[in-house]
């Protein structure tokens, strides 16, 4: 999950209100659905693209796959470029800045950063469908979290959504013929979910009403810079960072148009239409609309190259979507009318 849903959190406090009293025209909930929808196949056709445009920074670098320069040259040169259209872009994120603004999205950006890194790297080394429907698993981790904050005995929906959750993942790989087992790259998909759960927290907790165009740009030039300083310290990252051998690089066939891609359609467009029409739809459906995403990069390698899931590994995603939807509806009813005292901690807006 390239930062799904990296301002879900921010964005629900806001919007939940008047979904929930019915403000918003039927035409505009259609139409917000709609547009999640198209943002949630740019993030699922994002895996490909990632993952093609790394794999051809490295060969390019004389490097073998499974590098880091690739992945994370990718993320600096995508994020940094992003940042910067943004706030061409949108004139609301360059007004307000103030010094607690540029901290919040730091500190926020910083977790992000943390888990595009480790999906990116686990991307490199697994399939999209597979680390995909991985990075899913936020859905399940940002309670079980919040229960360690809150030390509060977890709710037992969350314990079915668990099982259900590691009997897909065990279908999705060691109990795939074709699945090649649970490696590294599976290790860091969940890793990665974990991370984003992380960052989703913090983003309920840091940001708070701050405007949502302005964290974002914050949090985009965040990742850039940080991942920037990463391929310093990586094989063959220096040299990569030249300007003339970044410009090569960009422009390089197996890049250009993977990284074109990814900065217009997967961080832009989809950043985009979640930002200006995630307030019109009510949190728990847009949080159930995000779980499409997963499909999409299952389907779209599987269309454009024909790289499918075997018939067990689709069985075992199908497993994860469910453990994700239990937990999320069940949650937001639990959750439905009750107020969360601010000394409690970082409200969770299911």
């Amino acid at each position: 999950m390239p930062p799904t849903i990296a301002m879900t959190q921010t964005l629900e406090s806001k919007s939940a209100p008047a979904a929930a009293t019915g403000a918003v025209a039927p035409t505009k909930t259609r139409t917000a659905t709609g547009a999640l929808l198209l943002a949630t196949f740019f993030w699922g056709c994002g895996f490909t693209w990632a993952k093609a445009g790394g794999e051809n920074v490295n060969k390019l670098a004389g490097l073998e796959q499974g590098a880091p320069l690739g992945p994370v040259w990718l993320l600096s040169v995508r994020f940094l470029a992003a940042g910067l259209l943004w706030l061409i872009i949108f004139p609301a994120s360059r007004r307000g800045w103030s010094w607690k603004s540029v901290g919040r999205a730091a500190a926020a950006g910083s977790f992000l950063t943390a888990g595009l890194v480790t999906q990116h790297l686990g991307l490199d080394r697994g399939s999209e469908a597979v680390i995909a429907f991985l990075t899913s698993l936020t859905i399940l981790f940002v309670p079980l979290l919040m229960t360690i904050v809150l030390r509060r005995p977890p709710p037992p929906v969350l314990w079915i959504g668990v099982i259900l959750a590691m009997v897909g993942v065990w279908m999705m790989t060691g109990a795939s013929p074709g699945g090649g087992g649970f490696g590294v790259g599976e290790l860091l998909g969940v890793v990665c979910a974990v991370l984003f759960s992380m960052h989703l927290i913090s983003v309920n907790a840091i940001l708070g009403n701050d405007a949502p165009a302005r964290m974002a740009a914050g949090q985009f030039l965040t990742v850039g810079l940080i991942t920037l300083l990463i391929c310093a310290f990586v094989d063959r990252g220096p040299e990569s960072l030249a300007p003339s051998r970044s410009l090569e690089l960009m422009t390089a066939p197996g890049v250009r148009l993977n990284l074109a891609l990814m900065i217009l359609f997967v961080t832009i467009g989809a950043f985009g239409l979640q930002t200006f029409f995630q307030p019109f739809i009510d949190p728990t459906r847009a949080a159930l609309l995000y779980l499409v995403e997963p499909i999409f990069a299952a389907l779209y390698p599987w269309i454009t190259q024909g790289r499918g899931l075997t018939a067990i590994a689709t069985s075992g995603a199908a497993l994860i979507l469910v453990a994700n939807v239990l937990v999320e509806l069940l949650q937001s009813r639990r959750n439905r009318g009750k107020t969360i005292d601010p000394g409690e901690g970082p409200a969770i807006v299911d």
